[in-house]
């Protein structure tokens, strides 16, 4: 039996950050303080709107802070001053210095959204996607210096399905490490997990995703067009221009073409069938600039776009 630790938790705060937390809460393990992020203001005013981990915090009156800073002297002597005994850090998007690192009796844990080594970096859930995985999962890993690349105390695959998308697929490995975690704390502490170190030849690298990512190239393949509108959903949203106009499309499906002669980006008929480099996508669910998002049929009540329209990347 290990006694109570005492924990910090440290995470973004989208709403998914929450699932970890509330587990943790029903433990016999004391969360002595949250870290998350401050929000950025957004929406029409730019207005600051509280995010859903910080929301969660006030309602159960947990202790938390949103530093602008976790480097800065003053945080890292707050830390010392909480001694902890475990630090659990989940899509937190700060790197910690090696003096936080060094601070807890046990260290710092972080869950990593993918099968470690592969897919270390940034955007794991959307890299998957985009690379058109079938399978991917989560790693819980003891941090070091070096990002993604502390020993292993777990790993659990989790299957991509068709329909998978960023949002639904974080959700399924959001939830199954959730139901893990303290059971992985407490195997840790108790010395009946034996780490192991990653393999760096097996690594690859998700990046951060910019802005330029999400227009699509339509003289890419179909898969690759596919995987992009999936790994972008709901956000930020794979994009191109037709006619002028900038178009989101949030779901989409590959159509095998039996003649491969149009242009890429060519539309080919009244339903919105875009040609690519290899076979092409349907958009299924769409959002034209202004206008809410519809269901294909529907976006095209009203809105004419001929065959032979080309969809691009940028406006030409």
């Amino acid at each position: 039996m290990i006694d109570s630790l005492r924990l910090i938790y440290m995470a973004g705060g989208a709403y998914h950050t929450i699932d970890p937390l509330r587990k943790l809460m029903t433990s016999k393990h004391n969360i002595v303080h949250t870290f998350c992020k401050s929000p950025k203001p957004s929406g029409r005013g730019n207005k600051i709107i509280a995010n859903p981990l910080q929301i969660f915090l006030q309602q159960k009156n947990l202790s938390y802070s949103m530093p602008e800073s976790i480097r800065s002297k003053e945080e890292i002597e707050k830390i010392k001053y909480l001694k902890p005994d475990l630090i659990i850090v989940f899509s937190y998007g700060n790197i910690l210095p090696e003096e936080i690192l060094n601070i807890p009796k046990w260290g710092c844990i972080n869950i990593h959204a993918s099968l470690l080594p592969k897919w270390r970096g940034a955007s794991p859930v959307q890299y998957s996607l985009l690379n058109n995985d079938k399978e991917t999962g989560f790693t819980i890993i003891i941090m070091n210096k070096k990002i993604d690349e502390g020993k292993i105390l777990y790993k659990e695959i989790v299957k991509i399905s068709r329909n998978d998308n960023s949002g639904t697929l974080l959700k399924k490995i959001t939830y199954l490490a959730s139901e893990v975690i303290v059971k992985i704390i407490n195997k840790y502490v108790n010395g009946s997990i034996r780490p192991i170190s990653q393999d760096s030849k097996f690594a690859s690298y998700a990046r951060i995703i910019k802005k330029r990512d999400t227009y699509l190239d339509f003289n890419d393949e179909a898969d690759v067009i596919l995987g992009k509108i999936k790994a972008f959903n709901p956000n930020p949203v794979a994009k191109c221009f037709i006619n002028g106009e900038l178009v989101k499309i949030f779901e989409a499906k590959k159509e095998i073409l039996k003649s491969q002669q149009s242009k890429p980006g060519t539309i080919l008929d009244g339903k919105l069938l875009i040609s690519c480099k290899k076979d092409g996508i349907r958009p299924l669910v769409i959002q034209r600039a202004g206008k809410s998002r519809l269901k294909i049929e529907d976006a095209l009540n009203g809105w004419k776009v001929c065959p032979g329209t080309l969809a691009a990347n940028k406006i030409n």
